[in-house]
């Protein structure tokens, strides 16, 4: 039995390669190299895997079809043989009629998935490409799977089919000639007079300070003719005193005429108070209201630093 199935092997191997299509690239799915992981997280992977391929354009040939066509003897020596070694990669290849192997590596270390893809060439069974991830979550598995093809493809599709060749020189359209657009030359026209409008003189406008007396000046005036109103009133409640002491010896008799006295007084000091200060501001108003306009103020604020401390002033024209 071992002579004849390396017998086998030794005619797979010397078969002459198949010629290279010319259509996408032929990706064989081979038993995926799985170590410690549940059955069913081994068949979603290589279900993901084979739709990821096909959804980047390449022809996805699954090693159940393969293994289903070939005879019993034949289907177990192709089951049992090594994916790693060149021998098995070539027959796996030559059965298949695949361009590249691929194989998924699966194992469970105790801090999380570790997720690899290897892609071999079918016709001498070397290592073409291989990208792992570590510590992926179970949830998060499928995804890691499809950041691996992210690099692995683009690598694989390079070095077996190699860059894109270039557009043949007969599908560039030829250059487009844009036609110059002709001048005209332009024709003479008579130019009427431009009429300007005369100009109109704007007068300055002059602007009053804010800062001037003239404003103001209406505030103690204001407040002297209330200080006259409030020592008028007291003048006559000065007065009502008085009349009542004058009376009451002769008419009405006087019950506490000290008190009477002393209110009386207090009276006359609050209105003749009221009116000096309300004369006061009928005289500050009416100088304010005369006083002439003063340039405006130019203060200029300065500051200093001693060893003991510190000087602020002013300086300049006050209003």
């Amino acid at each position: 039995m071992l002579i004849s199935l390396v017998a086998v092997l030794t005619v797979l191997t010397q078969a002459p390669a198949a010629a290279q299509p010319q259509g996408p690239m032929s990706v064989l799915i081979a038993p995926p190299d799985a170590t410690g992981v549940p059955a069913h997280v081994v068949e979603f992977a290589q279900e993901h895997v084979a739709d990821q391929l096909e959804a980047r354009g390449l022809r996805v040939i699954r090693i159940e079809n393969v293994v289903r066509k070939l005879p019993a003897t034949r289907r177990r020596a192709l089951l049992r043989c090594k994916r790693t070694e060149a021998p098995c990669l070539q027959w796996l290849g030559t059965v298949s009629k695949a361009e590249v192997i691929l194989v998924v590596e699966l194992s469970q270390p105790a801090t999380g998935y570790r997720a690899g893809v290897r892609t071999y060439a079918a016709k001498d069974g070397s290592l073409v490409t291989e990208q792992f991830a570590v510590d992926a979550v179970e949830d998060r598995l499928l995804d890691t799977l499809t950041q691996v093809l992210d690099t692995v493809v683009p690598a694989t599709q390079r070095a077996v089919r190699g860059l894109p060749p270039p557009p043949p020189i007969d599908d560039v359209p030829p250059p487009t000639r844009v036609a110059r657009p002709q001048v005209k030359e332009p024709v003479p026209s008579v130019k009427e007079p431009v009429t300007q409008d005369p100009l109109v003189p704007v007068q300055p406008v002059r602007t009053e300070a804010s800062s001037s007396p003239r404003k103001w000046s209406w505030l103690p005036a204001a407040g002297g003719v209330a200080l006259a109103g409030v020592g008028t009133v007291f003048y006559l409640k000065a007065k009502d005193r008085f009349d009542t002491l004058d009376k009451g010896g002769s008419d009405i008799p006087v019950r506490d005429s000290k008190a009477l006295v002393s209110s009386g007084k207090q009276a006359q000091t609050v209105s003749r108070v009221a009116f000096g200060l309300g004369a006061a501001g009928l005289v500050a108003g009416a100088v304010m209201f005369l006083w002439p306009e003063d340039p405006p103020a130019q203060v200029l604020p300065t500051a200093a630093t001693t060893s003991g401390g510190a000087m602020v002033g002013v300086s300049g024209t006050w209003p």
